[in-house]
Order: C-alpha cells, then structure tokens, then sequence
C-alpha cells in the first residue's frame, strides 16, 4: 500500500502534440453543433404559448418538459450502456438528422392538419411525438459531441458548453421580441 505522503499524479498526462486550429474552425464547429442541439428543445419550450392556445384545456408547457426529460435521460441511459459499441460520428449525425424530422413535422401538420384551430387533439399527440423524437435526438448529439470533445483540448468542450448557451440566449430574445412585436 503506497504511503499517505505520495504525490504521484493520479492520472498520467501525455506530451502528445495537438494540432493547431489556426483559423479556429474546430472550435466554431464545436460551438455551431453545441447550439444546435439544444435549438429544437429550445424552439418548442419558445413556442409554449401557441401550444397552450392550440389546446388550452392541456397543461403543454408540464407535458412537453416531463416527456423531454423522460425521453433524453432514459437514452442517455442506454447510450452510457451500450457506449462500447456506438460511434461518435453516427450518434451526431443520426441524431441532428431527428432534429430536422421531428422540427418538420409539427409546422407541417399544422399546415395540413390542424390548420390554427383549437382543439384538435391528434395534433398534440403528434407534437409530443415530435418532442419525444427530440428528445432522444438530443441524447444522441449531446453523448457523441460531449463524448467527442471530451477527448479534445478542453478548449473544445467550452466551445460545446458555450454554444448551449448561446441556444438559450438567442431563444430568450427570439421570444422576447415576438412578444413584444405581437
């Protein structure tokens, strides 16, 4: 058993050199992807007020969040599971390609099928569809790209952590200002 007084690093560090990103497009790539996945998660929280006049005698908001949040943690489950046998690179891409699905689905069906009338219900349950899709989608980007930068400089983790944030803001304002211009 080694002595109290030890000071051997706990993990070793490697002297391997790490490319430069003179341009910073690694970076810019990480923030991009960063924003994106928490955009359509964003988007459908954004638009809670037209859901709620869609249909009102439904709590969409509560709904929305717990079937979300369900849905990515009960994936981010599985996915920590079966990491072993997944790739970074299809779990990004599947996954953004679900974003894109599931955040056409709903304007399109309110296009042909709902068409801005109260109450129809069959809409609703699609769009909590389209959520749950989101969802799943979201632990599926935000464990590969996570994932991902994690074996980067943390330079490029920030990115991704900076980028989430900047979905956020630029929802708040997107929301602020359709409120204010309604």
């Amino acid at each position: 058993m080694p002595a109290a007084d030890d000071s051997s690093p706990l993990l070793t560090t490697t002297t391997a050199t790490t490319p430069r990103d003179t341009h910073h497009l690694a970076y810019i790539i990480h923030f991009t992807l960063g924003a994106g996945f928490l955009l359509p998660w964003n988007a459908f929280i954004t638009a809670v007020d037209y859901f709620t006049y869609l249909y009102p005698s439904l709590n969409v908001d509560r709904v929305f969040s717990v079937t979300y949040m369900l849905v990515g943690l009960v994936s981010l489950l599985l996915l920590i599971l079966f990491s072993h046998k997944s790739n970074p690179f299809v779990k990004i891409n599947v996954g953004l390609g679900l974003f894109v699905v599931a955040l056409t689905v709903v304007p399109v069906m309110d296009v042909v099928h709902v068409k801005g009338e109260t109450g129809v219900y069959g809409g609703f349950y699609v769009t909590v569809g389209a959520v749950a899709v989101c969802g799943f989608a979201d632990a599926l980007v935000q464990g590969g790209l996570i994932g991902a930068a994690g074996e980067l400089p943390e330079r490029y983790t920030q990115a991704v952590v900076a980028g989430t944030a900047a979905s956020g803001c630029s929802n708040s304002y997107c929301g602020a200002c359709s409120l204010i211009w309604s």
